[in-house]
């Protein structure tokens, strides 16, 4: 059975490998050409394929293509390398791919043949795997491979100069004592072989690349958004007191794979009680009860975009006035946020204005006695948000927002059981504590965290993920009338 497993994981990842969008191609084309003019078009660029990584015995994990190289290729396939050579005047863009055989087909389905590859891609020049070594050993010793010298001539005029850059994704970087990456492993053996050449990052050209979203992946994103909002409301349908948390992250999974959902872009965060304090809390183990939140943090991957979207409600649909205190505060903190969003934008300003909201709530509330202090950090305990892409903490480029932009923001509050050694672990006095106590025992073990994704247009914003509803009475309506509670 385990062989039949490993095999099945691997042939997941075949059904979409030839999908030909024009869309996607166009798209493809303009990036390859993006990041070669981000080189200067000069020098030479490297992306490797990520590893297939083991689960246990002879079961993989699904394969997922390493996101640089498939925001390049569109390709998702395991063992494949790209190469550009901006001054390779006939082979600008090479793609490695393993061989055709038919007895690795039979296991794990059709390997695409190079016509496919560079239909879907639009990259002309199709080689084996099996010749990348012998390639990098011709070019980077200053000779001529499968063409005429006059393809390489500025290349090797570099190379003869000293010159020639060699770019490789360098992050994250190890420091003196941290896990050396094969491409610091691979970038050393190329210093030592090959007199002639510089090794550069290529990490801050993807940044300032992907931060800034193309019509076709927003479209991408929106559809991964679609799907997350979808298993929001679900939920909200059915959610009653006596379902556990597990029941309620297959409900999730359920919709994911029902929309054709690649996978979760994270694992999901099913929270329920004293849970919903736990910041990445993934157990799921715990039996929802009456009276209690529900917080769920979760997203659709679609194409490799990630979405990410959380909602609180009330288990059995009604919050309670603690609750909804709480859950306004979070709220209000989120739209305000949201308002300041446009082009021009400070990143920070949008934290701050989070930052400020809560501070006030929670000193009205009466679990922070100074709002100019640190003690609202005992209760909001993480940024306001973070951009969206093909990862779901994607790539940051600069300080300030930009059109296409897309990112999310969710403020959020918990008042953990430990909220008071925390609180003294901030300074606060037993006089302090004694007229914040009250407003802990009020609000004990209520997590409410609010999450949208947010694009950044040429005048403002979109709130992508609008369809699942976040402001109270929404909600309560919506799992009265389904609920027919």
């Amino acid at each position: 059975m385990g062989k039949w497993i490993h095999f099945l994981s691997w042939l997941l990842i075949w059904p979409t490998l030839f999908a030909n969008d024009p869309d996607l191609r166009t798209d493809l084309v303009q990036r390859r050409q993006s990041v070669m003019e981000k080189m200067g078009n000069r020098g030479m660029l490297i992306l490797f394929s990520a590893d297939v990584r083991p689960y246990s015995g002879d079961v993989s994990y699904e394969f997922r293509q390493e996101n640089n190289l498939f925001y390049l290729t569109g390709n998702r396939h395991p063992e494949t390398t790209l190469v550009l050579m901006p001054q390779n005047s006939s082979r600008p863009e090479i793609l490695f791919l393993p061989d055709r055989d038919p007895r690795r087909e039979l296991w794990y389905g059709k390997i695409a043949s190079p016509e496919e590859v560079a239909d879907t891609s639009g990259i002309q020049t199709v080689w084996s795997s099996s010749e990348f070594d012998s390639f990098l050993d011709s070019v980077l010793y200053g000779r001529p491979y499968r063409g005429q010298a006059s393809q390489f001539e500025d290349f090797f005029a570099d190379l003869r100069k000293g010159e020639a850059d060699v770019y490789l994704l360098m992050e994250p970087k190890p420091g003196l004592t941290g896990e050396v990456s094969e491409e610091f492993r691979f970038a050393n053996r190329l210093r030592e072989r090959f007199p002639g050449i510089q090794i550069k990052d290529a990490s801050q050209i993807f940044q300032q690349l992907r931060v800034i979203k193309s019509p076709y992946e927003i479209k991408q994103l929106q559809e991964a958004i679609d799907i997350t909002t979808e298993a929001q409301l679900e939920v909200m349908k059915i959610l009653h007191p006596g379902l556990w948390e597990y029941e309620v992250e297959a409900l999730i999974e359920y919709v994911f794979k029902k929309r054709n959902s690649f996978d979760w872009a994270f694992p999901s965060i099913v929270a329920s009680g004293p849970n919903a304090t736990t910041l990445h809390y993934h157990k799921s183990q715990r039996q929802i009860q009456d009276g209690e939140l529900l917080l769920m943090d979760i997203g659709a991957e679609y194409n490799y975009y990630a979405a990410d979207i959380t909602r609180t409600i009330p288990a059995n649909g009604t919050f309670t006035p603690e609750q909804a205190a709480i859950y306004q505060l979070v709220l209000n903190a989120q739209m305000e946020s949201i308002a300041l969003v446009k082009p021009g934008v400070p990143i920070l300003t949008v934290h701050q204005k989070a930052t400020e909201v809560l501070k006030e709530g929670l000193f009205r509330l009466g679990l922070i006695t100074d709002p100019s202090t640190n003690q609202y950090r005992v209760f909001f305990l993480h940024g306001v948000g973070h951009f969206i892409g093909l990862a779901v903490h994607d790539v940051r480029s600069g300080d300030h927002l930009r059109t296409n932009m897309v990112l999310t923001i969710e403020p959020g509050i918990y008042v953990r059981e430990d909220s008071e050694e925390r609180l003294i672990a901030q300074g606060v006095s037993e006089k302090e504590l004694d007229k914040i106590r009250p407003a802990l025992r009020k609000f004990m073990n209520i997590g409410v965290r609010i999450e949208d994704d947010i694009l950044v247009t040429e005048d403002g914003y979109q709130v992508l993920s609008q369809t699942a509803p976040r402001e109270i009475r929404e909600i309560e309506r919506l799992m009265r009338e389904n609920g027919k509670r």
